[in-house]
Parts: C-alpha cells; sequence; structure tokens
C-alpha cells in the first residue's frame, strides 16, 4: 500500500473501471496516516473547466487544474502511483478555494 501525504498527487484506479486519474489528497495528514479506508481528494485535470473555483497547479513539471467543488471519497487500496507533491503556496490557494466552495 502507498504511503499518502496531505497535498500529494497520485495515480488512482478504481477496481473493476477502466478509468485511471490522477487526484490529490486534501485529506488531515492525521487521517492520511491512519488506518482509515476512504481519504478525501479532488480529481486533477489537463484542462480548466471555466469555474472560479478551479485551481491551477503543476504536477511534474506540467500544468494541471484541480476543480475544488468536487471533492470525493477515495479508497486507500485503489491509489497506485504517486507522481508529486505539490508547494506550499498551491496548497495554500487549494484550501482557500475550498473554504469558498465549502459556503456554497
Amino acid at each position: 500500500m502507498i504511503q499518502l501525504v496531505y497535498g500529494g498527487v497520485y495515480l488512482y484506479s478504481p477496481k473493476g473501471i477502466d478509468r485511471q486519474r490522477l487526484v490529490l489528497t486534501i485529506a488531515a495528514p492525521g487521517v492520511l496516516d491512519s488506518r482509515r479506508r476512504f481519504v478525501t481528494g479532488l480529481t486533477v485535470e489537463a484542462a480548466h473547466d471555466g469555474d472560479p473555483l478551479t485551481v491551477p497547479i503543476t504536477v511534474s513539471g506540467t500544468r494541471r487544474f484541480v476543480n475544488t467543488t468536487r471533492p470525493k471519497d477515495l479508497i486507500r487500496d485503489w491509489f497506485v502511483e504517486y507522481h508529486d507533491t505539490l508547494s506550499r503556496q498551491e496548497m495554500e490557494a487549494v484550501r482557500a478555494m475550498r473554504r469558498i466552495a465549502e459556503d456554497l
């Protein structure tokens, strides 16, 4: 099982579904360090979706985007590959937009 970190970007591969995707972990470090089966994350997209609450990020030198309005419960066992960790500034932007999104 992969050790998950706050602000980490991982390849996520749901069992029985032929659709891998990149996800950003946003669960608190205590949750990520626990044995909880589910952690909270956001899907990482290749293009901006036009939503003002979408945050640009950099993953392994490539510009990507995270819509902060759609958190997902992700199954820990389905994380298959680590890609990168967001910078402190990028995570602060994601957290700020998540707080706004929670008020919608």
